[in-house]
């Protein structure tokens, strides 16, 4: 290639006054192809960049609450705990007893005047279906109940009994589930902990 070209100026040269010479030419890398040229740099640009934004995420549903056939009213004002006391299993055909105590976390006595149906409860199968609703048309008595509890002390409130039938007295299969409860004379309410109960 070197030759060819040393030969066409030659050539050029013997006809045109010439005025390059053999030093003019650059040598060629041993490879013989032409060196690389860098790459042109471009400018920065001067228009304005975006930031990134953050990904956007779907909001997460929650889980709606399940319906329950329990009073509503207003909370007990007074600091305090409250548990539904009683059997974790229950054999079919048998009645278990849970207690709703109340202990006064406050410093004030907590006082209560209600009825002897005020304790109203409802029971979940494992589907968290409400297969055993507060039951409204109970026959109860008039009596009048007071409950003071001290501060630091506990009481037993009220008891309720379930024999591990639905609300037509027909029994349930054996599983998991929930017993859930309120108190409410009509003036304030008093919700324990949801208990669990395996009926076998």
């Amino acid at each position: 290639m070197i030759s060819r070209l040393l030969l066409t100026l030659a050539l050029t040269c013997g006809t045109l006054a010439c005025a390059i010479d053999v030093r003019d030419i650059p040598a060629l890398p041993p490879g013989g192809s032409a060196p690389a040229l860098p790459a042109p740099t471009l400018p920065a640009p001067t228009f304005p960049v975006p930031a990134p934004t953050a990904p956007v995420t779907p909001p997460t549903s929650t889980p709606r609450p399940t319906p329950s056939s329990l009073p509503v009213g207003p909370a007990l004002g007074q600091a305090h705990r409250a548990v539904l006391a009683g059997p974790s299993t229950l054999t079919r055909g048998t009645q278990g007893v849970w207690t709703l105590q109340l202990t006064n976390t406050g410093q004030t006595a907590i006082h209560l005047e209600h009825g002897a149906c005020d304790l109203k409860f409802e029971v979940l199968n494992a589907a968290g279906n409400i297969v055993r609703p507060a039951l409204t048309n109970t026959i109860c008595t008039m009596q009048l109940v007071i409950t003071d509890v001290a501060p630091g002390q506990t009481g037993d409130v009220l008891s309720l009994r379930w024999d591990g039938k639905d609300a037509s007295g027909q029994p349930l299969p054996a599983g998991s589930y929930t017993l859930r409860a309120v108190f409410w004379d009509r003036h304030v309410t008093i919700r324990p902990p949801e208990v669990p109960v395996t009926l076998r």
